[in-house]
C-alpha cells in the first residue's frame, strides 16, 4: 500500500473520531420528560458547557416554575456530562452525572455526600 493510501485511512479515521466526539457532547440537547411524567426540560448548549431549564409542568402549583434552569454548568468528559442540578424539594443544588444508555434515554444520578439516585429521563417533542 502507498504512503497515500496510508495517509487516507489515518485521515478518515481522525475524522470519523472527531466527528463521533461532537456528536456525543451535543446529544445531549434536546427536549426530555421526567421518569414520573410531570415536567419537561429542554437541554442546551451555553456558552461552552449545558444548561436545562424547565419548559412545562403538569401541576403547576410545584415549588419550581416554567422557565426555572435547573441543569448547571453541565460539562463532557470521558463519555459522560457532569454539573449540577437543582433540586427544589431540598432548595439546593447537588452534584450530577448524566449518561445516555440511547439516543432517546438520559440516565441522570443526583448525588449528595455518600446517597446517590438515578432517574431515567426519556426525549420528547
Amino acid at each position: 500500500m502507498s504512503l497515500f493510501g496510508k495517509s487516507r485511512y489515518l485521515i478518515t479515521g481522525v475524522l470519523i473520531s472527531w466527528c463521533s466526539v461532537g456528536y456525543g457532547q451535543s446529544a445531549i440537547t434536546g427536549k426530555w420528560l421526567s421518569p414520573d411524567g410531570d415536567r419537561k426540560i429542554e437541554i442546551y448548549d451555553s456558552n461552552g458547557s449545558y444548561s436545562g431549564k424547565i419548559i412545562w409542568l403538569k401541576n403547576t402549583a410545584a415549588s419550581v416554575k416554567v422557565g426555572d434552569v435547573v441543569l448547571i454548568n453541565i460539562t463532557y468528559q470521558k463519555d459522560r456530562w457532569t454539573g449540577k442540578a437543582y433540586m427544589p424539594a431540598r432548595d439546593r443544588h447537588v452534584s450530577v452525572s448524566i449518561a445516555m444508555p440511547s439516543n432517546d434515554e438520559l440516565e441522570i444520578t443526583g448525588k449528595v455526600g455518600v446517597i446517590s439516585q438515578k432517574r431515567l429521563w426519556k426525549r420528547c417533542k
